[in-house]
């Protein structure tokens, strides 16, 4: 989803194979995002979006059924799928609850570095989400916040993790996910993405460590 578009450069050649509509709706959420990133939702023109990607707007109006469709569409890919992914890492009993946590912790934040200008959009311009947008996208960060809840809970009570509350440390965790996107502007000039990653993945563990770890 984060691919690089950057305007006219990037609508589809005369030249070459047709794209399939898969294809070319994935070119459109990416030039949407980006228009909308660079101008705001209310500057967004359907004419320059249409332009761009190659085609007539009654083409666009193929794939959308109003404006409000374009934004659901950049801000849809976030947490896409994820929730799956990390319920399947908290399943493994192949590991223990510290190496699950630490690892669906990576994966999410690693997900929301990837999606960083999405995430930061959806901040922005929220108030401009249909309602089954924002109830859809509430659902996909509950089913995140219940995995991480689970898995600390599950070390708490077992006495693997020291007490902690486990909501509020999801919680926590789930924020974590979002600094990319609402601090790039900082912290991306100064540290690398995986030294980020690399710290806030520590802050997480080192909260739930019973003892200091051996040196």
């Amino acid at each position: 989803m984060n691919a690089e578009v950057d305007g006219p450069a990037a609508a589809i050649p005369d030249a070459g194979p047709r794209p399939t509509p898969a294809e070319r709706r994935g070119l459109l959420t990416a030039l949407a995002s980006r228009h909308i990133i660079d101008r705001g939702f209310d500057g967004v023109s359907v004419n320059d979006l249409a332009r761009d990607l190659g085609i007539s707007v009654g083409g666009l109006y193929r794939y959308i059924r109003t404006k409000s469709d374009l934004l659901v569409m950049a801000c849809e890919t976030i947490y896409g799928g994820l929730g799956e992914t990390i319920a399947a890492i908290a399943a493994n009993n192949q590991t223990s609850v510290p190496e699950k946590l630490a690892d669906a912790v990576e994966v999410y934040l690693r997900e929301c570095l990837k999606n960083r200008d999405q995430i930061l959009l959806m901040y922005r311009e929220y108030r401009h989400l249909p309602r089954e947008a924002h109830q859809r996208y509430k659902a996909r960060e509950q089913e995140i916040l219940t995995v991480f809840v689970g898995l600390v809970g599950s070390g708490v009570q077992q006495r693997i993790f020291r007490e902690v509350n486990a909501v509020v440390l999801a919680h926590d965790i789930v924020l974590l996910g979002h600094l990319p996107a609402l601090k790039g502007w900082s912290v991306g000039t100064t540290v690398t993405p995986e030294a980020v990653l690399t710290e806030q993945v520590e802050l997480v563990m080192s909260r739930l460590r019973t003892s200091a770890p051996e040196t």
